[in-house]
């Protein structure tokens, strides 16, 4: 017996909810009891080399916000391998011990529901218009897909406002005398970290809006790691929920997508390894794929190099969780981390949070950060509390 069905079968005899329902002490349990039963295999090279890949990161949904940061589109992308962190005194979990706990506690959640909502605060961050201090701005987001043809399809957000980013960006901000928005050159220089806003940034909240979704929408389930092209409640059922049959599933749509637009600088090797992750992580954070899909997605990170743990960590929205961490090439030479927060006691993802760095006007660096916090993923039989303005 392998040690995924001793963790499966483990779990359906603890006396604690693994869905944390009840508890998350029998999900903490397991996440114990698998750092002490898994043998972790020697960490093997990641041997993939920078080069070009053809997806981009779409899956967050933050193409719906004011800002739609340049690592999220098309662009130079790689997976790198991350520093050991072999010969650590305390037994804290792998990154392969997280994933397989969250894969059991995933197989425990809801299959149906009226609505597939998912709920998110998108937060990002650039530089002001000078480059003296660095701005925060998030937008919340709710969609609401309904398998019931009788249902409307609704996306439902609202500008959260912009504001300095740090105490110290505060105080550059106040000596530029304290603005409540900015407006961008459009030739300003990004260094391909984030997009110019098209139109002024405001420091007040905006109104909640709620939109019907219509056309294309209609009988979709969504997309995949920000495909142009919606899939059908049918296509989303058919996805095989067995690891090894979904990996060959995934492994075979990503080989038809690079074929059907080929770029000679691409290194194939390297762009199926990172859009098979994005893929699964696509599944695991917004797809409305079976629970027994979403825990396979999971099984199939959990394969993966390049991941490592980073332990506990606390998400943009203040919620504690497990975090994985790694690297991906958003040009040449420039690399962004990666940090997904997983709650293990239900397997549910918390956040998605990249980092990077720049250079501001007076030389100092600051980070840039994107992240998209998921505060619902899964089947719901509620209604969406709409707001009075309605497109």
């Amino acid at each position: 017996m392998n040690n995924d069905q001793i963790f499966k079968d483990r779990a359906r005899v603890l006396d604690e909810d693994l869905a944390g329902r009840a508890s998350t002490a029998g999900a903490d349990a397991l996440l114990a009891e698998i750092v002490v039963l898994e043998r972790v295999p020697a960490r093997r090279r990641l041997l993939l080399s920078p080069g070009r890949a053809l997806l981009g990161l779409a899956a967050a949904a933050v193409a719906v916000a004011v800002i739609a940061p340049a690592m999220l589109s098309d662009s130079t992308v790689s997976v790198a391998p991350q520093p050991s962190t072999s010969g650590s005194a305390t037994a804290e979990p792998t990154a392969r011990q997280i994933l397989l706990a969250a894969a059991v506690a995933m197989e425990k959640a809801p299959a149906s529901g009226d609505y597939w909502r998912i709920a998110t605060v998108n937060q990002w961050m650039l530089t002001d218009p000078t480059r003296s201090y660095v701005l925060e701005g998030s937008r919340s987001l709710e969609t609401w897909l309904a398998k019931r043809p009788d249902l409307q399809y609704w996306r439902i957000g609202q500008d959260l406002g912009v504001k300095p980013a740090t105490p110290q960006d505060e105080a550059a901000w106040r000596a530029a005398g304290s603005p409540t928005s900015w407006r961008y050159p459009k030739n300003m220089k990004t260094e391909e970290l984030f997009s110019v806003p098209s139109k002024p940034l405001e420091a007040a909240a905006g109104e909640r809006t709620a939109e019907r979704l219509h056309g294309k929408w209609k009988g979709s389930a969504g997309d995949m790691a920000g495909d142009s092209d919606l899939m059908t409640w049918k296509e989303v059922r058919a996805i095989p929920n067995e690891p090894e049959t979904l990996r060959n599933y995934l492994e075979e749509r990503i080989t038809r997508q690079l074929t059907a637009d080929p770029d000679p600088g691409t290194d194939v090797e390297e762009a199926t390894a990172h859009i098979l992750l994005r893929d699964c992580v696509s599944i695991i954070s917004g797809l409305p794929a079976s629970p027994e899909v979403r825990a396979s997605a999971y099984r199939i990170l959990a394969s993966l190099p390049g991941i490592r743990a980073e332990g506990e960590m606390t998400d943009p929205l203040g919620r504690r969780g497990q975090t994985l961490s790694y690297q991906e090439e958003i040009e040449p030479g420039l690399f962004t981390k990666v940090q997904l927060v997983v709650d293990p006691s239900t397997g549910l993802l918390l956040a998605e949070v990249r980092t990077n760095t720049t250079k501001l006007a007076n030389g100092r660096q600051a980070e840039l950060r994107l992240s998209t916090s998921y505060q619902a993923i899964g089947w719901t039989n509620e209604r969406p509390e709409l707001p009075t303005h309605r497109n």
